[in-house]
């Protein structure tokens, strides 16, 4: 494993403060190339099934690419793993920024921490080896955490977690250094469950590459892409993520008050446009990108990530919010205590709705009304600092309803995760890509908007549902081997699998045939994701929606009258996947995919 992997997995026990480094095996790097794939192999064949997710025995993992901290444009990203202690099932985030370049750099392709430390602690990586340390930050904003931890540990990099994710909130997360965040499903919780406040990394060593030229050429080839296509040219570095809400609103898409329309009236005042005019002082990009889809907004001597699409969406229309200074001001705030911005936003928006339907009636003396910011914004803080009603907020929208009986028809989720900013009535191939996602509701584990939205590829009807069982499971195949890739998912709005082959062929000298073998790697890391879900206990049962989007036709817009025909998508969906009925890889699959023999000789 000489060429693009450093060919280490260090293995940290927390309880016993023991490292062990193992040797990458070549043949589960050929077959699941880096990242989410890797990690998620590692996940499944040392958990057993129904852990408890705070247990010792749960891991935290953090996986590099072969592509992470190379030449290769975005080549930042690493990925996070665990299993999830808001869903109960497998759990990955893409993350960007330095971190993993630096724990690359630092001799490792992937960092697994078990176990429990007796108190407070750091985990700190670098030339001069690996020493868990007493960290007197706890209880520390992450603000203040990066501050210290700077001056510190110069140089460094490092991956923290808040106070939201030190009281175990079931909505926290994970931020670096650049605030790039590893964002869903309760990877901070089970963080803190390991009394592990920070993992500080510095590296200097190089990445080796097989081809040094051919890496240069398809780099180069790649760069150029980037460069003369408008999404990762023009709208993104102008406008960043947003540059899309205005898109989304006329197409009838755009999840309004907790989803009950899919038009937000004052989507102008929410415009990248906007916000570049009067918030944003500042682009910021991960390592090796040229894209720089990262702002900065300042408020009040603040300086604030982003906020992002999802962001602005979930605290904006989704709560019936227009001002940018609230949904900056909430978006600080998260950041500040380490929770998720989607699933704040969601639950507050849940809230609402409990309260427009008479089902509750006062938080804390607050009244949860549509476009309140005062309150919204009380309420955010209040999730943030885990105080009154913010407690019930923490839980996430799945745990919050069954307190609330009939509210379940909108408790907007999918396995316990929190929906995102696009209306599967209005985008059906979305909805069935939320229903089989390998971690809950999430629009980046099948991106099938980019079509049905966008127009990009030529585009499809959104309304249709033939055919769309075929484009999710080839989304959800490509996204798998990107992430596992160690690039960002921004780059494929410019590039195809076919640039990322020619990288990857240089880079490592692993002899990949073709781009499809790529796209088989996808497949393969989708199955095993499954598997370990199967293993938690999920069946077609779980494979759903809520009962709005199945149920409720939307009432306005180009959408009008639409529902989402999921059983028929899904049952082709399965068929496709080589799944049975149930949803459970059959075996010849398996057997197709190598995965039989793979985990046959690791158990």
């Amino acid at each position: 494993m000489k060429y693009g992997y450093m060919g280490k997995i260090l293995i940290f026990d927390l309880s016993s403060k023991k490292a062990k480094v193992e040797s990458l095996n070549e043949k589960e790097a050929f077959l699941l190339l880096g990242g989410k794939g890797l990690g998620a192999f590692y996940l499944y064949k040392s958990l057993r099934g129904k852990e408890d997710p705070f247990s010792p025995e749960n891991l935290l993992i953090v996986s590099t690419g072969p592509l992470t901290g190379t030449i290769a444009p975005t080549g930042a990203k690493f990925s996070v793993l665990t299993k999830s202690p808001q869903t109960g099932i497998f759990l990955d985030s893409n993350c960007g920024g330095m971190f993993g370049v630096q724990l690359k750099r630092a001799g490792y392709d992937m960092l697994i921490i078990k176990g429990v430390a007796e108190e407070p602690s750091m985990l700190v990586i670098d030339e001069n080896g690996v020493e868990l340390r007493p960290c007197r930050l706890w209880g520390k904003t992450t603000f203040e955490t990066i501050s210290k931890l700077r001056k510190d540990f110069p140089n460094h990099s490092f991956l923290i977690i808040g106070p939201a994710g030190e009281r175990l909130a079931l909505i926290s997360g994970l931020l670096t250094d650049d605030m790039r965040s590893a964002g869903r499903g309760g990877s901070g919780a089970v963080m803190g469950s390991k009394r592990l406040k920070a993992i500080v990394v510095n590296g200097r060593k190089p990445i080796e590459v097989h081809d040094r030229e051919g890496m240069r050429r398809a780099a180069w080839i790649v760069r150029r892409m980037l460069r003369l296509h408008e999404v990762t040219a023009r709208s993104l570095p102008m406008y960043g993520t947003v540059n899309i809400i205005e898109a989304v609103n006329v197409m009838g898409a755009l999840p309004t008050r907790n989803f009950q329309k899919g038009r937000f009236n004052d989507t102008s005042e929410l415009s990248g446009e906007k916000w570049r005019s009067s918030l944003w002082k500042a682009d910021k990009g991960c390592y090796s990108c040229t894209i720089r889809c990262g702002k900065i907004a300042v408020l009040n001597d603040l300086w604030i990530d982003g906020p992002d699409y999802e962001t602005i969406w979930a605290f904006g229309p989704n709560c019936g919010i227009k001002s940018i200074k609230a949904i900056a001001m909430a978006n600080y705030l998260c950041d500040a205590y380490g929770i998720d911005t989607i699933s704040t936003g969601v639950t507050i928006s849940f809230l609402m709705e409990l309260y427009e339907r008479g089902l509750v009636h006062d938080l804390d003396g607050l009244k949860p009304v549509w476009g309140d910011e005062e309150v919204f914004l009380k309420l955010v803080e209040k999730a943030c600092k885990g105080e009154g009603c913010g407690k019930m907020v923490d839980q996430g929208v799945a745990r919050l309803s069954k307190q609330f009986p009939g509210s379940e028809v909108f408790a907007m989720h999918v396995k316990g995760l929190e929906m995102p900013a696009y209306d599967p009535r209005a985008a059906k191939g979305m909805g069935l890509g939320y229903a089989t996602s390998d971690r809950g509701a999430c629009h980046l584990r099948g991106y099938t908007a980019g079509q049905e939205l966008f127009g990009y590829g030529g585009g499809v009807d959104p309304y249709i549902i033939e055919g769309k069982a075929k484009l999710v499971i080839d989304r959800q195949n490509e996204k798998a081997v990107i992430d596992s890739s160690g690039l960002c998912f921004f780059a494929f709005f410019a590039i195809t699998l076919k640039e990322l082959y020619h990288m990857v062929v240089a880079c490592t000298g692993q002899p990949y045939k073709d781009w499809y073998e790529l796209m088989n790697i996808g497949e393969r890391v989708y199955n095993l994701t499954r598997l370990f879900n199967v293993r938690e206990g999920l069946t077609r049962k779980d494979d759903t929606l809520p009962s709005r989007f199945l149920n409720e036709p939307m009432s306005e817009g180009p959408a009008k009258g639409q529902v989402v025909e999921l059983e028929q998508m899904l049952s082709e969906y399965y068929r496709l996947r080589g799944w049975t009925e149930e949803g459970i890889p059959k075996r010849e699959t398996l057997n197709k995919l190598g995965l039989i023999e793979l985990l046959k000789t690791n158990k």
